[in-house]
Order: structure tokens, then sequence, then C-alpha cells
């Protein structure tokens, strides 16, 4: 099956492109290149097994010039908080009119299914186990252009009859990571190949849901075939917290480096103490099951970074 997927050169995209090759379908992939590297996917374009097409989903007009597929996977943002703080009007031009454009992309062409992207951060400061039912209360531009993201798959779905599902990854870590949005297992990797030791924002006690991209991109290829609702959010994580200390503590071990204690800092204000969420509902509908353990992924990570 021939599928589309926005931002299918990045850190994510080329995973769920490179799975969704596995299994025999034939990936459409749509970047700009600004935070995606087209390295990650040339073997597939070369050998045919995938499209590639450099456009920028701000374009409608070039959009309406992409082949028809039956489904739209929409990965292609702008995921750095950071920068929806120096610069919101771009980060809500590419996150919410980008993803606005690739509705109406779907509802021109007739395309019925459209999986979006979605992101934990829609939940703020809140610092209890959250759920799907969990109130959403974003507290930066990123956060409320994947929560307005939410809202107009909704509403094309009410309006329109597509079949829509959101996720909303938590922690994701793994091999071609972008540098510039990286969160703190790049940190804490690029501080002990530099045989420095990792900086703790805080008391290290704070917890964070970290979740394999390998595992991400299984969630993408589950969401395929959901058809109970026509529209359904899912909260995409191990539902497992793990405090940074404990993070830090596989990575010394990891790096056989023991002896690089932590330095403790001030903590940051406004980051959120403790991410913890349920995925009883992911599990349930989508029978999405992470397979990779932090303790797994970490060493995995550690030799794929050493290699490159």
């Amino acid at each position: 099956m021939k599928i589309i997927v926005t931002g299918g050169a990045g850190f994510v995209g080329s995973h769920v492109v490179e799975l969704l090759i596995k299994n025999k379908h034939f990936p459409i992939i749509v970047d700009n290149l600004h935070s995606g590297k087209y390295n990650h996917v040339k073997k597939f374009v070369d050998s045919g097994k995938a499209q590639f097409f450099k456009i920028d989903i701000r374009n409608i007009k070039n959009l309406m010039k992409l082949p028809k597929a039956p489904v739209v996977i929409h990965l292609a943002a702008i995921a750095s908080v950071l920068e929806s703080i120096k610069n919101p009007s771009y980060v809500n031009d590419v996150n919410v009119t980008g993803t606005l454009n690739i509705l109406e992309f779907c509802k021109i062409k007739k395309i019925n299914k459209f999986i979006f992207t979605s992101s934990a951060a829609i939940f703020g400061m809140y610092d209890k186990k959250s759920s799907e039912t969990t109130e959403t209360i974003p507290n930066t531009v990123y956060a409320s252009s994947k929560l307005t993201g939410e809202q107009y798959c909704r509403i094309y779905s009410e309006l329109f009859g597509m079949n829509i599902v959101c996720l909303r990854p938590f922690n994701i870590y793994g091999p071609r990571q972008n540098d510039s949005y990286a969160g703190v297992i790049s940190k804490f990797m690029d501080k002990l190949n530099s045989n420095q030791s990792p900086i703790i924002y805080g008391d290290g006690k704070q917890t964070r849901d970290f979740i394999h991209v390998d595992d991400i991109a299984k969630a993408y290829l589950l969401s395929l075939k959901y058809t109970q609702k026509k529209f359904d959010v899912f909260n995409l994580a191990t539902g497992k917290s793990t405090s940074i200390n404990h993070l830090v503590d596989i990575f010394l071990k990891t790096a056989n480096k023991p002896k690089l204690k932590p330095i403790y800092k001030k903590y940051i204000p406004g980051v959120v103490k403790y991410n913890s969420t349920s995925n009883q509902k992911i599990t349930k509908l989508l029978k999405f099951s992470p397979s990779v353990k932090l303790e797994d992924g970490i060493p995995q990570l550690w030799e794929y970074v050493k290699s490159h």
C-alpha cells in the first residue's frame, strides 16, 4: 500500500518509513529537509522501495502535486520547545498551518485515513499519572500547536468522515536523534562521549517515560488498521517511568565510567518534574506492546553513536 509520510526523512519518520517497507508498504516521503536528512532514506529511494518529494508542508500548492495514496502519516513538525519560545510564529506556521494544509490535502484528494503526531507536551505541568482523559493545559507554543493539531483532526473527522488516529508520544530516544532537539539522553551521551560528567538539573528524582523509536514506529504501523472509532487519541509510552538518577546510572554502567559522577545544578523552573502515563488504552485497542527496555536501548544507542 502507498502511504504518504510527512517528515519521513526525520528521526522518527525515517524509522517509520523503514518499518513500513519491511511490511511491504510503499512510502511516499515528504520532507523539506529542515531537520530531516536525505541520507536517512536515500537507500530506500535508490532501491525503488520509496519515493521522495522535497516539499514544505506550508505550501499547499506543492502538496497538491503529490500522488494520491490511501493513507497519510503526518510527522512533519518543528519539535523544539526552545524554538517555539524563540520563534513562536514560525513554529505555529509549520505545526498548525502545515497540519491544516495536510488535512485539506486529504479532504480534496479523498484520502480517508490520517495518523497525526501529537505530543505528551499537551499536558503541560501535570505531574500525576496521565491518561487520554487528563485535562490538557499546554504551557508552551509547541504544546499548544500540537493540541490545536489534534482539534483540527477531530473537526475534519466529524465534518468529512475521515478516519483519524492521534498519537501522543512521550520521551522518544534512539538512533538518528536530531542533535538540535536533543533531550536528556542525547545530552548524557555527548557528555560521556567527551569524558565529562553528566549534568542533572534538580535532585534527579524527576521522572520521564522513555520510549525507543522502534516501539514508536510499531505504534504507527498498528494505527493503520485501527477503525474502532472515526477519531481517537492514544498516549504512546511504555507506561513505566524512570528517574533521571536511574537513567544516569544506566549510562555510567554502559559507558563503563563509574568515576564520572553526575554534577547537580539548580532545577530549571517551568519544567515538569514527574512525567508518567498509563498505556492501558493503546495496549488494549491497538494491541501495542513496547519491546525495547531502557536497560537494553541505552547500550544499543551507545554502540550506534560510537560507530557513527
